[in-house]
């Protein structure tokens, strides 16, 4: 439902049903954010996001579970998750989609219209 909601909105999304499949994908091109579950088949979602890091410690990632056990929240913690949110019967698909959205557009067009006219003439000129 997530992929079609974000797809429904022009987001171009690329699914990865395991965490080896994951990696794989992270491995082929960079992303703009990931959206990580943390219970996977065969790795779990902690390691598949130490070896996220690995490839692009950059990246934003957003946890998307309904699992809470402190360690592995710790160890998440110091793998800079940027977020987190809580799926299940309360979990809100849309107000999901909009938050990806702010992240992945952060700026209004007229926003980036004001940054760019704020930009000294001439100095995206190559020498």
């Amino acid at each position: 439902m997530l992929q079609r909601a974000l797809e429904s909105e022009g987001i171009e999304v690329i699914l990865a049903t395991d965490g080896k499949m994951a990696l794989k994908e992270m491995e082929r091109g960079r992303f703009d954010l990931i959206i990580l579950d943390l219970k996977l088949p065969e790795i779990t979602g902690d390691e598949v996001l130490a070896g996220i890091r690995k490839v692009d410690p950059y990246v934003e990632v957003i946890i998307y579970t309904n699992y809470q056990d402190p360690p592995i929240m710790k160890k998440l913690m110091n793998l800079r998750v940027d977020g987190y949110i809580n799926k299940g019967a309360d979990a809100d698909l849309w107000e999901m989609v909009e938050m990806v959205k702010a992240r992945l557009d952060p700026f209004s067009e007229d926003e980036m219209d004001d940054l760019l006219a704020a930009v000294p003439e001439g100095i995206f000129n190559e020498k």
